[in-house]
């Protein structure tokens, strides 16, 4: 009875898998022991990995931007920003390495991390690892930033003055892009800044000293357009080439009268080059009995005025160009800024008499007038009956004779600010040219000021000049070997001075009465016309800057005009460039947007394989 009991539980293999069950407990805790911990080790290793990655990203930025910033601080600072970065743990360190030389940053950072359940089997921590390098290379950027100085700069823009809101605005760019880098010269990175209305200065440092007699700028008249309002003149004191009447009912249909004179026919007379991209001096200096007055003649005829360095375009097949100024071409030279002496506001028979720019006797020098001779031409009360007031106006005004005189310019009181003379509204703050000392753009920017008008063309044209490697201003690096950026900013519309008149009213371009585009309006454009093609001019300029690479940022304070809008978004390189902000906050917070991305992008980040 007893062996058949035996040999029934023997036999019997209920309740075998429970046996079999027990005896598997043991591995599988094992194993969900080890899931547990192996989890919990990846996580803290993906932490310390993603915390090695962004300090060394950030170590490496800062070395690269300043390499003048001791590695042990460095070290110090990033260790600082580990333990802040992986909480409540300890971290050590196999390797922190940090060469400001190359801007290498090597981290090794290792943590024991205690097991929850694998301890039971004798296991108590894991060892995880984070290794990062990180590494920027420095790329050469420089930064044009133009700001208008026109009159409405010193209306208020939300609670603060424009001008100081432009300032305020271009100091946080500037301090964005070198994230507050007190030495420039560490970050690879220059400013030019250029302040800009009707015109832009230039300062001596960049035309040759005192002298101003820097090669590129044509005192001599080898442009074409230099003797645009000093056509040259004959022993008596008219013309020296004769001209078409300019109206029909003139008795005379060719004279050497100044009466005559049209301004967009002087080339037709003038001895040109060759290719007829400039005048061919000796030729016109050996015709007979002629006499020449340059613009450099002029400054020097008076003891009392120095020319401040401003400019109009170029002529010719250099007007909307950056190509570099050479000695064959007259046209590609640079044409200093000479306002004409207007219509003497003495005179009488004038309504715009408050508004001219009257500085030398419009009938002194070698003038033909006397008054029992050719009176006139010159003369308002004894005019032809063939002649207007206007007329008169304007020949007095190319009248080249009178220039022949020394001594001192009248310095007439003029309603919009400025005194008298060949300098005319050339009252903007000097260009700073591209330079990495602090000192320096700080400088610019606190002397910029509210006055002038708006003529968004030269500030385009002298903003990107700064940006070329040759003449006018060299300092720039090669293109292709830096980027560039053109950070131009205005609050207003392109505006023409008196498009009628001969009244302060001399542009960059010439007076807009004479046509100086030779879009066929006469010699009475409306403001329109004369606007429109301030915008065209414009648009132009910004078609040849983006054509040679250069990033534009348009940025228009206040609330644009259609015209204003149009001109905003073909100059802006994209439509992330083409910012309209419409109070000082808004410029600001533009200003710092832009200031942000170059500083992105004066970084290229590459990481080296893990060591």
């Amino acid at each position: 009875m007893l062996r058949k009991l035996f040999r029934r539980f023997a036999d019997d293999e209920r309740g075998a898998a429970y046996i079999m069950a027990g005896f598997a407990v043991v591995p599988l805790f094992g194993m969900t022991a080890l899931a547990v911990d192996y989890t919990n080790a990846v996580r803290i290793e993906t932490e310390i990995n993603t915390a090695a990655q962004s300090v060394a990203l950030h170590l490496a930025k800062r070395t690269t931007l300043n390499p003048n910033i001791p590695a042990e601080d460095l070290i110090a600072e990033g260790k600082a920003m580990m333990a802040r970065m992986v909480k409540s743990r300890e971290v050590y360190y196999d390797r922190f390495h940090v060469d400001p030389l190359s801007g290498m940053v090597q981290i090794v950072a290792r943590s024991d991390v205690p097991t929850y359940a694998m301890h039971l089997f004798g296991q108590d921590e894991l060892s995880v690892v984070g290794r990062k390098q990180a590494q920027f290379a420095r790329r050469n950027v420089e930064v044009a930033i133009a700001i208008d100085n026109s009159g409405s700069m010193d209306w208020y823009a939300g609670s603060s003055r424009k001008m100081d809101a432009a300032k305020d605005a271009t100091r946080i760019l500037i301090e964005a892009a070198t994230e507050a880098v007190e030495d420039y010269s560490n970050a690879e990175i220059k400013f030019s800044i250029v302040p800009w209305h009707t015109h832009v200065s230039v300062p001596n440092e960049y035309l040759g000293g005192n002298s101003q007699n820097a090669w590129w700028i044509d005192w001599d008249g080898k442009s074409t357009e230099h003797f645009r309002y000093l056509p040259p003149y004959d022993n008596n004191g008219d013309m020296y080439f004769d001209m078409d009447r300019r109206a029909g009912h003139w008795d005379v249909a060719r004279a050497d009268e100044f009466i005559y004179y049209t301004p967009n026919t002087l080339t037709d007379v003038l001895p040109l080059e060759p290719d007829g991209n400039g005048v061919d001096l000796v030729a016109l200096r050996n015709l007979p009995g002629i006499n020449i007055v340059t613009r450099r003649d002029v400054y020097d005829a008076f003891d009392n005025v120095q020319w401040n360095g401003c400019f109009q375009h170029r002529a010719g097949d250099y007007r909307y160009s950056f190509d570099a100024p050479n000695d064959q071409d007259g046209d590609s030279l640079f044409l200093p800024h000479m306002a004409p002496d207007e219509y003497d506001n003495s005179a009488g028979y004038d309504s715009y008499w408050r508004y001219r720019n009257d500085y030398v006797d419009d009938l002194g020098g070698d003038s033909d007038y006397n008054d029992w001779g050719d009176t006139e031409h010159l003369n308002i009360r004894y005019r032809d009956s063939d002649y207007s007031y206007d007329d008169i106006y304007r020949a007095r005004t190319f009248n080249t004779a009178k220039y022949a005189v020394s001594g001192n310019v009248k310095n007439n009181w003029h309603p919009w600010g400025y005194s008298t003379g060949p300098n005319g509204k050339c009252n903007v703050a000097k260009v700073q040219g591209l330079t990495d000392n602090n000192g320096r753009i700080q400088s610019a920017i606190n002397q910029m000021d509210a006055n002038g008008g708006t003529d968004l063309s030269i500030g385009l044209s002298w903003a990107m000049n700064t940006l070329t490697p040759w003449e006018p201003m060299t300092g720039a690096a090669d293109f292709g070997e830096a980027e560039k950026i053109l950070v131009f900013m205005t609050d207003g519309d392109n505006s023409a001075t008196l498009p009628q008149e001969y009244a302060m009213s001399m542009s960059s371009f010439g007076y807009w009465k004479d046509d100086p585009m030779r879009e066929g309006w006469g010699d009475n454009p409306a403001q329109w016309q004369a606007n429109g093609a301030l915008d065209e001019a414009s648009k132009r300029f910004c078609t040849q800057i983006k054509a040679r690479g250069v990033k534009i940022y348009f940025v228009y304070f206040g609330s644009p005009s259609a015209a204003a809008t149009d001109v905003m978004e073909h100059c802006a390189t994209s439509d992330d460039t083409a910012i309209s902000a419409a109070d000082d906050e808004e410029l600001k917070a533009a200003f710092r947007k832009i200031g942000d991305d170059i500083g992105k992008l004066r970084l290229t980040h590459y990481t080296p394989p893990d060591e």
